[in-house]
């Protein structure tokens, strides 16, 4: 994955054909930009707070990669979600403790640029353009473009809280 040119390692999941990252980890390496976003924890409404062009305050545990050996399990989020105080509705996940969210949900919300190179099999994330969706924008980078391939996506199976499979 490129932020703004520079390779940066997340733990991700593809589930039914989408990119799910953990939502601090987003956050945070969008932190300091123009579409920079925070996240807040409130444990008495078990509510996630976005506030868009607020810096995160990072709580630990952001960027650390996990180990895609084995299994995971992952269960649809409970979580209520709101956007400067506005109850919002995304489908997420949660993986080992953490949520996840589909990547290209969370950078239409915040109008942050993103492509897939299919050639370098990059997703290349940008500040500094806007969110077009998939198919709409010229998607293709040249191997050249990409100076480093850092890998980004695991792949899981994911039941809901009766164990069925519903990924």
């Amino acid at each position: 994955v490129l932020v703004d040119g520079a390779v940066k390692e997340f733990t991700a999941y593809e589930i039914k054909g989408n990119n799910y990252f953990k939502l601090r980890d987003l956050a945070f390496v969008l932190s300091g930009s123009m579409k920079q976003f925070a996240v807040t924890w409130e444990a008495d409404r078990q509510a996630i707070n976005l506030s868009s062009g607020e810096e995160y305050t990072p709580i630990g545990g952001e960027m650390v990669t996990q180990s895609s050996g084995g299994d995971k399990t992952a269960f649809p989020s409970t979580a209520q979600l709101y956007l400067n105080e506005q109850a919002i509705s995304f489908t997420a996940y949660e993986i080992n403790g953490h949520n996840y969210f589909k990547l290209r949900d969370i950078l239409e919300t915040f109008d942050v640029g993103v492509t897939w190179s299919e050639a370098s099999q990059t997703i290349v994330i940008s500040t500094a353009s806007h969110y077009q969706a998939e198919g709409t924008g010229d998607d293709e980078l040249s191997v050249e473009e990409i100076s480093r391939h850092a890998p980004s996506v695991l792949l899981l199976t994911c039941y809901d809280s009766s164990g069925n499979a519903i990924c």
